[in-house]
C-alpha cells in the first residue's frame, strides 16, 4: 500500500505489527485458552531475569559475529562516523525501537504465539521451520522498497528463505534458554535488523553466516545440555517447556500432530 500510494513505510509497518500481527494473536490466544490467556502471553514480555551471558548473546551476539566474519574475510572497514556514533545509534535502535516500539510486539505474535504453540506440538526444529514460511511471506513486500528490480527482489526473497530457518531456530533456542521470554527474542530480532544495516561491512552474506553459526552452535549446546540433564527425548522436553509457557498453572497435554 505505501509503495502504491507513495506513502511513508514506517506508519504501515506499525499498522502491520499491531493490527495484522499482534491483534489477531491476542484474539486467538483468548479464544483458545480463555480468560487470563492474554495476560499470560503479555507477562512474557516482562521476563528479564536471565544470565548476563544470555543478555550479551541476545544483544550483541549477531552483530559481534557479523563483524568477526567480516574481519576474517577482509570485508570489514572502520565506521566512517566512528564507533561512538555507531554504538549510540545501535543501543537506541535495539533497546528503544526494538524492545519498546516494534520488534518485541512483532515477536509477541511470531515467537510468543505461533512458534511457541508449534513448539508445544512438534518441538524446536519443526516449530522453527513452520514459523519460517509465513515470516518470510509477510516480509516479501519490503523487498519492493527503494530502487528495486525483479532480479533484486528474487535474490532478496531467496536470501530470506535461506536465513529465516536459522533465525527462527535461534529464536526458539532463546525461548528455551530464558523461560519463554518475549523480551529476549524482541531484542534479538532488533539486533539482527541492526547488524544487517552495517554499512562498514562489504556484503550481506556476513550477517547470514553469523546468524547461522550462532543458531547452530546454541541449538547444539542446548540439546547436549538437555541430554546431560537426563532427558530421554529432547523433542518431548521442548514440547513440555513450551506447553508450560502457554498454561503454566496446570498440566495441559498437547498431542503431537
Amino acid at each position: 500500500i505505501p509503495l502504491i500510494i507513495d506513502g511513508r513505510m514506517a506508519r504501515f509497518l506499525l499498522g502491520m505489527v499491531f493490527i495484522a500481527l499482534l491483534a489477531p494473536a491476542l484474539i486467538m490466544t483468548r479464544r483458545a485458552d480463555g480468560p487470563g490467556a492474554i495476560r499470560q502471553l503479555l507477562k512474557r514480555t516482562l521476563i528479564w531475569r536471565f544470565s548476563p551471558v544470555r543478555w550479551a548473546i541476545t544483544i550483541v551476539g549477531v552483530p559481534a559475529l557479523t563483524i568477526a566474519v567480516a574481519a576474517l574475510s577482509g570485508t570489514f572497514s572502520a565506521p566512517q562516523d566512528g564507533w561512538t556514533s555507531l554504538l549510540t545509534g545501535y543501543v537506541f535502535n535495539v533497546l528503544v525501537v526494538g524492545a519498546l516500539i516494534l520488534n518485541m510486539w512483532e515477536e509477541t505474535a511470531w515467537g510468543g504465539f505461533l512458534q511457541t504453540r508449534m513448539m508445544a506440538r512438534r518441538g524446536l526444529i519443526a516449530a522453527a521451520l513452520i514459523t519460517s514460511l509465513p515470516f518470510v511471506v509477510i516480509h516479501i513486500p519490503l523487498q519492493f522498497e527503494g530502487d528495486w528490480t525483479w532480479s533484486s527482489v528474487a535474490t532478496n526473497v531467496a536470501v530470506l528463505f535461506l536465513v529465516t530457518p536459522f533465525y527462527r531456530l535461534l529464536v526458539g533456542e532463546h525461548l528455551l534458554a530464558t523461560g519463554g521470554s518475549i523480551l529476549a527474542i524482541g531484542l534479538l530480532h532488533a539486533s539482527w535488523n541492526e547488524a544487517a544495516k552495517f554499512n562498514f561491512v562489504d556484503g550481506d552474506w556476513q550477517v547470514i553466516t553469523a546468524v547461522a553459526l550462532l543458531s547452530l552452535g546454541l541449538v547444539a549446546k542446548q540439546r547436549l545440555s538437555t541430554r546431560s540433564d537426563g532427558a530421554q527425548d529432547t523433542v518431548e522436553h521442548e514440547r513440555e517447556k513450551a506447553t508450560g509457557w502457554i498454561a503454566p498453572t496446570e498440566a495441559v497435554a498437547i498431542p503431537s500432530a
